[in-house]
């Protein structure tokens, strides 16, 4: 019995699983973004990953995110000040 019990928990996870992957598939495909980030999206719900994407649209989120990017926004450098170092086949 415990054994039965255990493997229909197993398939109700299983099915919540596939149940969020499928709605989270028909709300990204349902987006107005550009087509790349609909990729990503959807790639992420791969279930190998085991990934899950959450949606906040709580503003104190979205401006902890923006912050978090001018934080970790690259340089705005002129090309002509830049040097490689390295050679053409290293990334």
């Amino acid at each position: 019995m415990e054994k039965l019990l255990k493997e229909l928990n197993n398939n109700i996870k299983l099915s919540n699983q596939l149940s969020y992957q499928i709605l989270m598939s028909n709300i990204i495909s349902n987006l107005d973004i550009d087509k790349k980030d609909k990729e990503i999206l959807l790639l992420l719900l791969q279930a190998r990953d085991r990934n899950y994407i959450r949606i906040n649209n709580n503003e104190q989120c979205y401006q902890n995110i923006i912050n978090y990017l001018n934080l970790i926004r690259p340089l705005e450098l002129p090309l002509c000040d830049l040097l490689r170092i390295g050679g053409n086949g290293d990334g």
